[in-house]
């Protein structure tokens, strides 16, 4: 008994210190919502961070791939996870916050490549499909019973794949896409021909912020974060860090109603 008080409070201090008031969090680069850039960090970074300091905690959030982010909480390495969606059977593990963004799931295909996709699933039972290790793309995708699927650990090596031949199909996250086709290096260097989004969509998702129910500071990080979002919407510091992110005014209103729908 005394062993597993001792572990409880060890894993208890990795993800929050009571002295130094600090939170540890854990995401994966998911730009443009969360990149691993400090003088730019994402406007979902930014937002988390100034709410949780408005409560006067100290935010500390480490960058690495999805898989290993969902692990490190479920272990009580760290607190919080960054920019979740909700499924069925994460929501069995994990608390999640109120929604922090919307994103477009999305089939992206190369350009020279002939694909017949008539909006149901079963039409694309010819390809091979590419998503990133945990990550979701709708309910009806993952329990999919003749989808061809194949695992990575990021969108980026998805996307090699598919430049390479190797994938006929990428599933993953409109945004960080594209992001990445403009922005990664190694992406960037790579002979390809353009990468076209197929339409229609696959799903669209929200973003949150989850805790391990069994963690013994969930309940406190997520009254901490909600307090805090609704802090900041209320003072004008979230519309700063949007308008610092070159949104305009509908889309600025956009994420203002979304996180201020479920305050009570």
């Amino acid at each position: 008994m005394i062993v597993r008080l001792t572990c409880l409070f060890c894993c208890f201090m990795l993800s929050f210190s009571p002295y130094s008031q600090t939170w540890r969090l854990v995401t994966e680069p998911f730009p443009p919502f969360l990149i691993d850039n400090n003088e730019k960090p994402g406007w979902v970074h930014e937002l988390v961070v100034s709410a949780l300091k408005s409560q006067n905690k100290n935010v500390e959030i480490e960058y690495t791939h999805w898989a290993r982010a969902l692990k490190l909480a479920q272990r009580h390495k760290r607190v919080a996870v960054i920019g979740a969606f909700y499924t069925l059977k994460r929501a069995k593990i994990f608390t999640y916050s109120l929604p922090l963004a919307t994103a477009d799931i999305v089939l992206l295909k190369r350009a020279d490549s002939e694909i017949t996709y008539s909006g149901s699933l079963y039409s694309l039972t010819p390809y091979t499909i590419s998503k990133g290790e945990d990550y979701v793309i709708s309910e009806e995708f993952e329990h999919h019973p003749q989808l061809a699927v194949t695992t990575t650990h990021s969108l980026i090596e998805s996307l090699t794949l598919l430049i390479h031949g190797r994938v006929d199909l990428v599933a993953g996250t409109k945004e960080v896409a594209l992001y990445w086709l403009e922005n990664n290096e190694t992406l960037q260097n790579l002979k390809h021909s353009d990468i076209q989004v197929i339409t229609p969509f696959l799903s669209t998702q929200m973003l949150h912020v989850i805790t391990a129910k069994d963690h013994p500071q969930s309940a406190y990080f997520q009254k901490d974060l909600y307090t805090g979002l609704q802090t900041i919407v209320a003072n004008g510091d979230a519309e700063k860090i949007l308008k610092r992110y070159d949104f305009d005014t509908n889309q600025t209103d956009k994420v203002l109603a979304l996180l201020s729908k479920n305050f009570n």
